[in-house]
């Protein structure tokens, strides 16, 4: 049975390596040097989405409508999206890339796609069986620790 110091340790190593695996992206493609994982993410849902707004993005995104608004505004601020009106309801904003935005869009796109081909040479090296006890287990864990920092928060 794997010990919690060990189990911690593995976390943070990932964490750990994840970050460098960023820092280094980032190093690499001048394009992505200033924006976040969010914010890539962000850009690349209003690059995908027809007639992308706060409620969408905020459903595909997984954050609060409050999240994705400081996000849009550091985009905005960025000059990697605007905004725009539909002439049928000039209340309800959307957003689209701009230039800039366009090139992040296509970097993160290269990016997941060369991220994928890497990665599915590691896969094969476990049987199905193994990849959907992984994806399970990193799926339970991720809902653990939601609660816990819900929790933490009540206190």
């Amino acid at each position: 049975m794997l010990k919690r110091k060990e189990f911690d340790s593995l976390i943070r190593s990932l964490l750990s390596v994840a970050e460098e695996l960023d820092l280094e992206i980032k190093n690499t493609d001048g394009t992505l040097r200033n924006f976040t994982v969010n914010e890539m993410h962000c850009i690349d849902y209003i690059g995908k989405l027809k007639n992308p707004n706060v409620t969408k993005l905020s459903a595909v995104l997984n954050l609060t409508r409050g999240g994705v608004s400081r996000l849009i505004k550091r985009l905005i601020a960025q000059a990697a999206v605007k905004t725009y009106t539909n002439d049928n309801n000039k209340k309800e904003i959307y957003y689209s890339l701009t230039p800039l935005g366009k090139k992040v869009f296509v970097a993160h796109a290269h990016l997941h796609k060369a991220c994928h081909k890497y990665d599915s040479r590691f896969f094969k090296q476990f049987t199905p069986k193994e990849q959907e006890i992984a994806v399970r287990f990193i799926q339970q864990y991720i809902k653990h620790t939601q609660k816990y920092i819900k929790d933490f928060r009540r206190k």
